[in-house]
Protein backbone atom coordinates (compact mmCIF):
# COMPACT_ATOMS: atom_id res chain seq x y z
CA UNK A 1 0.00 0.00 0.00
CA UNK A 2 1.85 3.47 -0.96
CA UNK A 3 1.10 5.71 2.05
CA UNK A 4 0.35 9.04 1.01
CA UNK A 5 -2.34 12.10 1.28
CA UNK A 6 -4.88 11.61 -1.33
CA UNK A 7 -7.40 14.66 -3.50
CA UNK A 8 -11.10 13.87 -2.78
CA UNK A 9 -12.23 12.39 -5.82
CA UNK A 10 -15.67 14.46 -6.73
CA UNK A 11 -18.21 11.53 -5.56
CA UNK A 12 -20.96 11.29 -3.29
CA UNK A 13 -19.47 11.46 0.15
CA UNK A 14 -20.62 9.00 2.93
CA UNK A 15 -22.11 9.87 6.72
CA UNK A 16 -21.37 6.04 8.26
CA UNK A 17 -20.78 2.79 7.53
CA UNK A 18 -21.15 -0.62 8.63
CA UNK A 19 -18.40 -3.40 9.12
CA UNK A 20 -19.29 -6.50 8.13
CA UNK A 21 -18.20 -10.29 6.85
CA UNK A 22 -19.39 -12.78 4.64
CA UNK A 23 -19.19 -16.80 4.67
CA UNK A 24 -16.23 -16.83 2.17
CA UNK A 25 -12.60 -17.49 4.47
CA UNK A 26 -10.63 -16.18 1.84
CA UNK A 27 -12.36 -12.66 1.60
CA UNK A 28 -11.79 -9.83 3.59
CA UNK A 29 -13.35 -7.05 5.60
CA UNK A 30 -16.80 -5.38 3.59
CA UNK A 31 -17.67 -1.79 4.41
CA UNK A 32 -20.75 -0.73 3.09
CA UNK A 33 -21.26 3.38 3.45
CA UNK A 34 -24.40 4.85 3.95
CA UNK A 35 -26.01 8.54 2.96
CA UNK A 36 -27.11 10.89 5.70
CA UNK A 37 -30.27 9.02 5.55
CA UNK A 38 -28.60 5.48 6.02
CA UNK A 39 -29.56 4.32 2.91
CA UNK A 40 -26.21 2.28 1.69
CA UNK A 41 -23.57 3.67 -1.02
CA UNK A 42 -22.21 1.18 -2.83
CA UNK A 43 -20.02 -2.08 -1.13
CA UNK A 44 -16.36 -2.22 -0.41
CA UNK A 45 -14.62 -5.40 0.01
CA UNK A 46 -10.86 -5.03 1.67
CA UNK A 47 -8.98 -8.38 0.74
CA UNK A 48 -7.32 -10.41 3.28
CA UNK A 49 -3.65 -9.25 2.34
CA UNK A 50 -4.98 -5.43 1.80
CA UNK A 51 -6.18 -5.36 5.42
CA UNK A 52 -2.84 -6.25 6.98
CA UNK A 53 -1.69 -3.26 5.64
CA UNK A 54 -4.54 -0.77 5.85
CA UNK A 55 -4.32 -2.24 10.29
CA UNK A 56 -0.48 -0.59 9.76
CA UNK A 57 -1.58 2.39 8.45
CA UNK A 58 -4.00 2.81 11.26
CA UNK A 59 -1.57 2.21 13.79
CA UNK A 60 1.36 4.24 12.45
CA UNK A 61 -0.94 7.48 12.05
CA UNK A 62 -1.83 6.73 15.16
CA UNK A 63 -5.51 6.43 14.19
CA UNK A 64 -6.34 3.58 16.98
CA UNK A 65 -5.66 5.76 20.06
CA UNK A 66 -7.83 7.93 21.82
Amino acid sequence: MIRSRINRPDCERAYSFTTCVCGDPTCGLHLIPAREDGTPICEVVIGREQLRDVLALIHDEGLDLP
